[in-house]
């Protein structure tokens, strides 16, 4: 018999009541009578036909109370259980206590000195099951000790189980896995399995289109035919290779011991997984018997060796195993059966997320938002269904309770909050999800909007390969400088379920990008399942240069070109700047950088500070999450490119510094209900405008402005800020943007700095800040010139030992939270130094306006000459043909404003920002202007043609009085 059988049939041989087991030893999982145990002279066998007249039980009548275990041997009843496996098992006790003189007892397990006292709290007249506290126990005999503590209780069965959520009830019967399941907390279902197997990521109707698309890879052109070709070959020779049915030989175990289980864990996953899996789909596709019951006792195999504490292991495990299930259904016998689900009782509850359990972990953020729910319990919900409908109440109550609507209100923004990394490993297992009920055929169970999260990775993507960071990077630690970020599962998923070209192309390119890579062997199952190369790819160039994406992000990308090669293009023209409102906190992964930007040309110049993962500086230990650089630097305001305002007085959980930042809200939000509540401090504020033109596919001006106020204490009264990316379309000098700061504290001595994070070390001259990209065969260059508030302090920090400086609160002193790279090699981007801008004199209300501006390192052209323009209701700046007009208050201006535009040699376009919804007609030099443009809310912008300077008054009416101008067209990219 397999040893997975032998293991999991005992506990399902039913004692009837008449067959309870009269011996002196006693099995696990087996209700046993009280009679049979070494019975002292004060426990007499009784009964009360009153009650239960066919219920003989032990019971101490008329003795003193006992509040301490006594030393005789007189009162002590002795059990032997033979406990069959080493573990947690919890022992149940049915019990007469109908008032407290009759509710106690004592309790040991072998050492018969080490009592416990027990009370049962639950007054009753009739007999009750009463559990005490999981005990762990060994294979093997163990002494279960009994002595009473107070007389009277009657004492009638006891069951020792390793079934924690089992609860007997009435005479009791033995613990089985299908009795042992738990009640379902959630609301149940409304979808459900289909009465039909395979049913589990693929159906029998699917099966025709795999088959045509294997035989199509062996002569289609194209990457994605290339490797879905290599990915069938990989698991029809792994069938092929392994007529036996066993699984491959494991490796020589490491001799380092803190390496055994990780070498184990990768032998179950990365060779012993593929090794079943192909058995299982040669008999899904080619109804191959001897296939499907090689995989049924592979997988019976696989448990005994690949026994692994992580959670992620056990997963991959469990989704393992409801392949096998679903797929080889046919040649399962009932024992069997039983055996699988045994084992997926067995583990999920060992899974961080136990099983789908509310109180261990959340649905939003955390290990609980991956693949442990997602993909691998509801995989056995979906496999099991049959013989277990419980599990798939469970795990799908779960989901449609929890899940589903914090993901609909992220898909809103079109973006993940969780960031370049984590957001799209995450993401992936949302689709994981989608793929399991769209396969099921209930359709779509998430909002049309999933589709549209991985276009924010399309637009951050810069030149060289790498992504513009946002949150924790691991891509940054453990991927090859130059070499392009991939991950492909978060693009093959969706670009298939949703046929999306774009998504399909990127998909494409990361194939490419992989070539041979191990890591995409691990990918074969899906690959073969979910790709789709006969769908439509399209690059994307075809796309508009900048895109909004919505709160709860509140994110604007804007891009002055595209790339489309997965070889890195340090010298590409492109320049990308990201502008982040960051309305909602979700914590975990996310850094507390609302109003943070970046800007990359020919190399990352305004950046995103700080490591993810790396070492201490002696490079003896390894330096992740929770590290003392990540919570007093890494995820804190200061590593951004954003304000600090600086209240002594403040303290920051978890954390020694007090850099001045954001709220430090750690925890994590467990619920969509818990995200909004205002209480639990997760909203930092909301997009008030945003706007894309004249065109949305090459515009001119990309325009973002937030209100994050609420991202910090009651130290920040109010503040907005304000974002103009302007695409200049010129090759000498490509792009600009611009930051617009209007800020209150509580009090005037707190101190507020704007930020700007740079790799190489910044000159200042004056007003005006100079960095430079120009090593590792970088050629970029940026100029920033802070033109608010005047007289400005402007400072650097940063070199050798200071790089990743905050002020300590325990030391009173700036001091640095050091890290360095695990991997030289690698495309980290820790950053050396900033820039620090203050005003010059203290107040409460402050301005500040700077003006960035990025050219090539080694050009011989000067930089575009920047005028600052101030009336008495705007606050703005032309730069070479541009000129960019923000409101002087917090308030948008409601009837007119004025502004005089400098005379210059060509025409300039102005855009004025922080207007009310209306229709603003524009008079210059005293000579109106015949029209009336359209200002609408949401937008709060008019862009117009001023020509070569002059006097301008922009007058604002409720309703039309005078014709629209004709359309401003973009300006035309260079050549």
């Amino acid at each position: 018999m397999p040893a997975l059988l032998r293991f999991s049939i005992f506990p399902t041989l039913l004692f009837g009541l008449s067959q309870l087991a009269h011996a002196a030893t006693f099995p696990t999982e087996v209700i046993f009578e009280a009679e049979p145990g070494t019975a002292p002279t004060l426990w007499v066998s009784t009964n009360n036909p009153a009650l239960e007249p066919s219920t003989q039980y032990l019971v101490v009548t008329g003795k003193p109370d006992q509040k301490e275990a006594s030393a005789s041997s007189a009162d002590e009843l002795t059990y032997t259980i033979d406990v069959k496996s080493a573990g947690t098992h919890k022992i149940w006790l049915r019990v007469l206590a109908a008032a407290d003189w009759s509710n106690s007892f004592h309790l040991a397990i072998d050492d018969g000195s080490n009592y416990t006292r027990y009370w049962v709290n639950t007054f009753s007249p009739d007999w009750q099951w009463f559990s005490i506290a999981a005990k762990d126990l060994t294979a093997g005999q163990h002494k279960l000790k009994i002595k009473y503590a107070k007389s009277g209780m009657g004492l009638d069965r006891l069951l020792v189980t390793k079934r924690m959520d089992f609860v007997p009830r009435g005479l009791g019967e033995n613990p089985t896995v299908y009795n042992s399941i738990p009640a379902n907390p959630y609301p149940a279902p409304t979808i459900l399995p289909p009465a039909e197997h395979p049913r589990l990521f693929v159906r029998s109707t699917d099966l025709p289109l795999l088959r045509e698309l294997e035989t199509e890879s062996n002569t289609a052109p194209g990457v994605e035919y290339t490797q879905l070709k290599a990915a069938w070959r990989r698991l029809r020779d792994n069938a092929a290779a392994n007529p036996n049915g066993v699984l491959p030989t494991q490796p020589t175990p490491p001799t380092d011991p803190n390496k055994v289980q990780k070498a184990l864990d990768s032998y179950c996953v990365g060779t012993a997984r593929p090794a079943i899996q192909a058995k299982a789909l040669s008999y899904l596709v080619d109804s191959n018997t001897t296939s499907g019951q090689q995989a049924i006792n592979m997988m019976n195999a696989y448990w005994e060796v690949c026994k692994s504490p992580d959670s992620r292991t056990i997963g991959e495990g469990i989704t393992l195993m409801a392949m096998v299930y679903d797929w080889a259904y046919p040649l399962l016998s009932t024992e069997q059966k039983t055996a699988f689900i045994e084992r997926f009782m067995a583990l999920a509850p060992q899974m961080e997320f136990g099983f789908a359990d509310a109180s261990k972990q959340g649905a939003v953020v955390g290990h609980g938002s991956e693949a442990q729910l997602m993909r691998d319990q509801l995989s056995a919900g979906v496999a099991f269904y049959d013989e277990a409908p419980q599990i798939y109440q469970i795990t799908a109550g779960r989901f449609f309770q929890d899940f589903v609507a914090p993901r609909n209100f992220t898909y809103a923004a079109g973006a993940h909050h969780q960031g370049d990394s984590y957001g799209a490993y995450r993401y992936s297992w949302d689709m994981f999800a989608s793929w399991i009920f769209r396969r099921m055929g209930a359709g779509d169970v998430f909002d049309a909007s999933q589709q549209s999260v991985p276009y924010q990775w399309l637009y951050i993507r810069r030149p060289d390969g790498q992504l513009m960071r946002d949150g924790d990077s691991y891509q940054s630690v453990y991927t090859k400088f130059l070499t392009y970020w991939t991950e492909p599962n978060a693009y093959m998923l969706p670009g298939s379920y949703y046929n999306d070209p774009y998504i399909k192309h990127e998909f494409a390119q990361q194939l490419s990008a992989l070539g041979s890579a191990d890591s995409l062997k691990s990918n074969d199952i899906w690959q073969v399942l979910f790709s789709n190369p006969r769908q439509n790819a399209t690059p994307p160039k075809a796309l508009p240069l900048s895109r909004y994406f919505a709160d709860p992000a509140g994110l604007m990308v804007a891009r002055t070109g595209w790339t489309d090669s997965v070889v890195a293009q340090q010298n590409s023209p492109v320049a990308i700047a990201t502008m982040k409102v960051g309305s909602v906190r979700f914590a975990n992964h996310q850094h507390l950088d609302s109003g943070h930007f970046q800007l990359y040309y020919k190399g990352p110049l305004a950046i995103d500070s700080g490591l993810y993962e790396g070492k201490t500086s002696d490079g003896k230990t390894d330096l992740n999450y929770g590290s003392p650089h990540d919570w007093n630097y890494h995820k804190r305001t200061i590593a951004h490119n954003a304000m600090l305002v600086f209240d002594r007085a403040e303290t920051f959980a978890t954390a020694d510094s007090n850099d001045g930042g954001q709220r430090f809200v750690v925890p994590e939000p467990a619920t969509l209900t818990a995200l909004l509540a205002p209480q639990n401090g997760y909203i930092n504020g909301s997009s008030q405008d945003s706007h894309i033109g004249p065109d949305s596919d090459t515009p001119d001006y990309s325009y973002l402005k937030g209100d994050i106020a609420k991202a910090y204490t009651s130290k920040v009264v109010n503040y907005t800020r304000s974002f103009v990316f302007l695409n200049l379309k010129d090759k000498q000098h490509p792009a600009a943007l611009i930051v617009l700061d209007k800020i209150k504290s509580y009090s005037s001595g707190m101190k507020k700095t704007w930020l700007l994070h740079s790799e190489q070390e910044p000159t200042i001259v004056g007003d005006t800040v100079t960095i430079l990209r120009n090593t590792k065969g970088y050629n970029g260059k940026l100029i920033n010139r802070t033109i608010l508030p005047v007289g400005a302090s402007i400072s650097k920090v940063g070199g050798k030992g200071n790089e990743f400086s905050a002020y300590s609160r325990s030391t009173g002193t700036n001091i640095n939270y050091p890290i360095s790279v695990s991997d030289a090699t690698a495309s980290n981007e820790p950053g050396a130094w900033r820039v620090e801008v203050s005003p010059a004199t203290d107040a409460e209300a402050d301005v500040f306006l700077n003006t960035m501006q990025v050219m090539d390192a080694d050009s011989a052209q000067p930089a575009l000459a920047t005028a600052a323009i101030a009336s008495d209701e705007l606050n703005g700046v032309q730069i070479g043909n541009r000129a960019v007009l923000f409101a002087k208050t917090q308030d948008y201006i409601a009837s007119k404003a004025g502004f005089i535009l400098p005379t210059s040699q060509s025409a300039v376009r102005v855009l004025v920002s922080d207007l009310a919804a209306g229709y603003w007609s524009i008079n210059k030099d005293n000579v109106p202007g015949g029209v009336q443009y359209e200002v609408k809310s949401g937008q709060g912008v008019l862009y117009f043609d001023a020509g070569t300077g002059g006097k301008y008054t922009l007058s604002r009416a409720d309703t039309r009085t005078l014709p629209a101008p004709p359309p401003l067209q973009s300006l035309p990219l260079p050549n």
